[in-house]
């Protein structure tokens, strides 16, 4: 069993975990930050987007959505997707890179 903690700060993109077909991603993003551009680009894997704090503006070729603690997007590998924090925002991301 590992216990794992992420950087706190103001801005953060960091992988928490990195072992084998597993990655985990953690990022903290203040209110009104673009996580990647609101532009459209692929999940590098099968992932699952999971906030912990705040709302995010999850855009896809759909449209965007509203994600929040208890409600995830899950992805498949190149679905086109974009995230901007709508309130100061926490999000880990679980990608599974075999997928």
């Amino acid at each position: 069993m590992q216990i794992l903690e992420g950087t706190k700060g103001e801005l953060v993109h960091e992988h928490i975990y990195n072992s084998g077909n597993q990655r985990i991603g953690h990022r903290i993003l203040p209110k009104g930050l673009n996580g990647d551009g609101i532009k459209l680009h692929p999940a590098p894997a099968h992932g699952v987007v999971i906030p912990v704090k705040g709302r995010i503006e999850f855009g896809t070729e759909a449209g965007p959505e509203e994600l929040f603690p208890g409600k995830i997007a899950v992805m498949e590998k190149g679905d086109l997707h974009y995230m901007k924090a709508i309130e100061d925002s926490e999000v880990f991301v679980v990608l599974d890179l075999d997928k």
